[in-house]
């Protein structure tokens, strides 16, 4: 069985354009969102880090602006950061979560390197610096946002620069002088911990290390399928390091 028929029977997390002819119907079409995270137009030359890849969409979008392009994620659910209650007890069901990445770097000819590693545990010693880490709607479904944050940060090289887009909470960043975050208790098998307001976002990434914190812009992002479509409020941010 090729690459294409094999990609055709896995359930993908990511609507991807795998040929001319076949998309992936996946949860999440970030396609259409792509204009909103600021990258840039040209990534030739610079060596990038995918944070939470999944089945790759932003580490193949990088790879087509021209990056070296290093994706991390994890292949067993037992080992994602799930409070007690909610964490499986047996490998995943339907086999390694890389699949769908694998299937469709074959059919796309890409080159860009998985790494199966906790963002915990992510060092430069290991995986060296990047001119760009990227980490979309990653960070809420972990328990330690901020010491993911600090990792990333020492991930990036002098004069490099992080991109996040995380799903925020409206009400929080009414209240003046206070930088607040949302508990939100597991629901279904979306485990999300905290969720923080947009200007709490921007005073950690800036407290993890990074010299300068830019609001790139809010959106509002469609989840779902069919009837249960739902929209989530997400805000962009750039952190830069001196060089």
């Amino acid at each position: 069985m090729d690459a294409l028929e094999r990609a055709k029977q896995i359930r993908f997390y990511h609507t991807l354009d795998l040929t001319p002819d076949y998309t992936t119907p996946g949860w999440f079409d970030m396609r259409r969102y792509v204009g909103e995270y600021g990258l840039p137009d040209s990534l030739a030359g610079k060596r990038v880090l995918d944070v939470g890849t999944w089945d790759g969409f932003w580490a193949f979008e990088m790879e087509k602006r021209g990056a070296e392009v290093v994706a991390l994620d994890l292949d067993d659910e037992r080992e994602l950061d799930w409070p007690p209650r909610h964490r499986p007890k047996e490998y995943n069901v339907a086999g390694p979560r890389g699949q769908g990445f694998y299937a469709a770097k074959e059919v796309l000819g890409s080159k860009v390197e998985r790494v199966v590693q906790n963002i915990y545990h992510a060092k430069p010693e290991e995986l060296g610096q990047f001119d760009l880490v990227f980490c979309g709607s990653v960070l809420i479904h972990l328990r330690d946002q901020f010491l993911a944050l600090e990792r990333i940060c020492n991930l990036v090289k002098p004069g490099g620069m992080f991109i996040t887009a995380e799903e925020h909470e409206p009400l929080l960043n009414r209240i003046p002088r206070m930088h607040l975050a949302r508990y939100r208790a597991t629901r279904q098998k979306a485990v999300v911990y905290w969720i923080p307001a947009r200007k709490t976002w921007k005073q950690m990434i800036f407290d993890a290390g990074f010299d300068r914190v830019e609001e790139i812009g809010t959106f509002a992002m469609e989840v779902g399928e069919g009837e249960k479509k739902f929209t989530v409020p997400h805000v962009v941010h750039h952190g830069f390091r001196s060089a």
